[in-house]
């Protein structure tokens, strides 16, 4: 008899991980994945992780979108569209110019 062995649900960490992975080959160097929050709907469990908006020297700047992950697998189940993360992205850009630059120079004055 043979014991059937059950796999352990991902961990946020993995599940960041998984979605960075696919952040990466889908989406312009800009974007990334923040913290991931747990679903689980009637049959299935799954992580959504934020895609965000980051600038090198102000860190993140927003949400514009969100990729989800099979907590039991791994398997990316769907993200939004690329073309919306980028015009997300650009709206936020146009959007926040004063904001980013109060906070870089708040920065410098430090």
């Amino acid at each position: 008899m043979s014991k059937t062995r059950t796999a352990r649900p991902l961990t946020a960490k993995q599940a960041m991980m998984a979605a960075n992975r696919y952040i990466l080959f889908h989406y312009p160097t800009m974007f990334t994945g923040a913290l991931p929050h747990r679903l689980t709907l009637k049959k299935l469990s799954v992580w959504t992780v934020p895609i965000v908006l980051t600038h090198a020297d102000h860190g993140t700047i927003g949400e514009v979108g969100v990729v989800a992950i099979n907590a039991a697998t791994g398997e990316v189940l769907g993200a939004t569209p690329r073309t919306d993360v980028v015009a997300a992205g650009k709206k936020l850009r146009e959007a926040k110019p004063n904001d980013l630059e109060a906070a870089f120079l708040s920065a410098r004055a430090v």
